[in-house]
């Protein structure tokens, strides 16, 4: 059959994912709405008059309740509906009619991104199965550094001498040399004969001289980056400067795990029914060193990677608001089941919520800015588009409402002061289902994209962890450099491996190595809960108003259930991934001073 006659992909809307969204959206919406008539009925009831205290701290945790479910609305717009897509890379025209590819890869520090991996990134994008004369491949490095560029001339010499003509020779899918050599991927289309045997150890023995020959340049090199300099271009892999039509964006640690990438993306853009509005192809940012557990969430299911424009540092969602979405292009995500690109998660406490805090500093410099997607979006781009972009956007604010819900409660338990309505109360079933609803729907979404239940508690408790820390101070960084007082910076994230550290993570231990002021949040609100669980649950007993009190309480042993590996870190853990004793003296004295001057006010009001 003709291939002209036969469509290049294929899209499948999910339908049953679909009405299991939409169903879950409709039923949660209506418990909000009564949840949001009982709050506001409650501020005005006269048979039950409140002291100052409880109308206090129920407006907060009010706050707190509204904030949330802005952001569940607006997260929503991803759910609506679901598709999955399928590509037929094979019926693409012939290679002298296929388009030039540019492959554009960043890098900036050397120290933190070790050179060796950096060229196997790019070694993998040679190696792609695209023409030769039609794809042309750069690194770009913001650090000037002269490391990079000596390795960079190893690499083209290894890629083009011995590893391109033996990966088509035999039809090799990893096209990563590291990974294919570590055995991470079963991917030899003819992997038998003695032929093949002797040119892979003639081909593995060239790989391993071209490392050492790598090493042997970081070691015997100072390693200078300036960012600072002039526009230097030096040792290109193409003969010459290209300005083709389409560019894949690597970043430095993201190989090209699937040869057939690029062609999957051009089954996209070159349908001429697509094509003349479509922006982008993006493939899911996906991870070759997670572990079962991934403790820390690295995985990132829901992040989506396409940009250069400045103001924000997260450039990529700020080209894809301002410069593609708002003017009309359109975009696909495709998601094949061999992996396009495997890079290297973040895998210790510390790189990830720094890593985060630069995320949301730049997201809310963003939503801070006069093209917040809100304001800026509606007339630019559909509805669903703009809730997805708002969702991003103030994404970094549920720090608000989880840092009321982890102290408010807590502090009125201790106080005897009821912040939800009692079990026997009918409400008190609206607050259950939306809190089941909220947790059931997570682990659906888990389970349904190949997670576990371990999967779950990780994700959920580094949502908690991350919205206490990374989004509170990423929040006041944007703030502080919106009002001039500090300059943005660019923080490269370390992807140097540390023994001791992958130790710990493989073990689905969380590394508590990190500076204090990302640590003692954490500890804080742990101690808060832990004390408010034991101290209300003793109160109510003898006061005999449990029933009055069960919600906060159940909040509190959920919140220190998810807090346990914290507990664990500051009294049963010995090696050096635990809390440091300084850091848990300082949390129980702050968790002092907040509970006794907060219990101070709230007897003053209630006189």
């Amino acid at each position: 059959m003709d291939n002209t006659t036969l469509p290049l992909h294929l899209s499948h809307v999910q339908k049953s994912s679909s009405i299991i969204n939409r169903s879950h959206t409709l039923l949660h919406s209506t418990a909000l709405i009564a949840l949001i008539y009982y709050r506001i009925a409650s501020f005005f009831q006269t048979t039950k008059p409140r002291d100052l205290s409880t109308t206090f701290t129920c407006l907060l945790v009010f706050t707190g309740e509204l904030i949330l479910s802005f952001l569940w609305f607006l997260g929503q717009a991803y759910r609506v509906r679901p598709v999955s897509r399928t590509v037929f890379p094979e019926r693409l025209p012939e290679n002298v009619e296929l388009p030039a590819v540019d492959v554009f890869i960043c890098t900036a520090d050397p120290s933190k991104e070790p050179t060796l991996e950096v060229m196997n990134t790019v070694i993998s994008a040679i190696a792609l199965d695209y023409p030769s004369n039609k794809l042309h491949v750069y690194l770009s490095d913001d650090g000037g550094c002269s490391v990079t560029l000596e390795a960079m001339k190893e690499a083209w010499r290894f890629a083009k001498g011995y590893w391109v003509p033996f990966c088509r020779a035999y039809g090799i899918k990893t096209r990563c040399p590291e990974a294919y050599f570590l055995g991470e991927e079963g991917n030899n289309e003819s992997s038998s004969g003695s032929e093949f045997m002797a040119d892979r150890e003639k081909v593995k023995e060239k790989y391993e001289n071209f490392k050492s020959r790598v090493m042997g340049i970081r070691q015997n090199s100072v390693l200078i980056v300036n960012r600072d300099h002039t526009a230097v271009v030096e040792l290109r892999v193409s003969a010459m400067i290209s300005n083709s039509p389409y560019i894949l964006v690597l970043d430095c640690d993201m190989y090209c795990n699937d040869p057939t990438s690029a062609r999957q993306a051009m089954c996209f853009h070159l349908d001429p029914k697509i094509s003349p509005s479509l922006g982008f192809v993006q493939f899911p940012q996906k991870f070759h060193n997670i572990s079962k557990t991934d403790v820390y969430d690295s995985q990132m299911r829901f992040v989506f990677k396409v940009g250069f424009l400045y103001l924000s540092l997260v450039e990529d969602y700020f080209t894809g608001l301002v410069n593609l979405h708002c003017k009309g292009w359109k975009s696909v995500y495709c998601d094949p089941v061999r992996p396009a690109f495997l890079g290297a998660g973040t895998t210790n406490l510390n790189d990830v919520l720094v890593q985060f805090t630069r995320w949301i500093s730049g997201l809310v410099e963003v939503t801070l800015s006069r093209f917040c997607p809100l304001i800026y979006g509606p007339k630019k781009m559909s509805a669903l588009q703009t809730m997805c972009y708002g969702e991003q956007a103030f994404f970094p604010f549920y720090f608000l409402p989880l840092w009321c819900f982890a102290t408010i409660p807590q502090l009125c338990l201790l106080n005897g002061i009821a912040v939800y309505p009692e079990a026997s109360n009918w409400f008190f079933m609206v607050f259950s289902f939306v809190f089941l609803s909220s947790l059931s729907k997570h682990i659906q979404e888990v389970l349904s994209t190949g997670g576990s239940m371990r999967s779950w508690i990780n994700e959920q408790r580094m949502w908690m962890i991350k919205s206490v820390t990374s989004n509170l101070y990423g929040s006041l960084d944007a703030i502080m450099k919106r009002l001039g007082m500090r300059e943005a910076k660019f923080m490269t994230t370390n992807k140097v491996i540390d023994d001791e550290q992958t130790r710990l993570y493989q073990m689905g231990k969380i590394d508590f190595q990190t500076s204090i002021m990302l640590l003692a949040p954490l500890v804080i609100l742990t101690i808060i809960n832990v004390v408010s669980f034991v101290g209300g649950v003793t109160r109510a007993m003898v006061a005999g108003k449990f029933s009055d009190m069960f919600t906060q309480v159940f909040l509190s042993l959920f919140i220190v259930t998810m807090g346990y590996p914290v507990i664990e870190g500051m009294i049963l853990r010995k090696d050096k991934g635990r809390i440091p004793p300084s850091v848990t003296i300082l949390s129980v004295l702050v968790s002092t001073i907040f509970l006794s001057l907060g219990s101070l006010l709230l007897s003053v009001f209630r006189k």
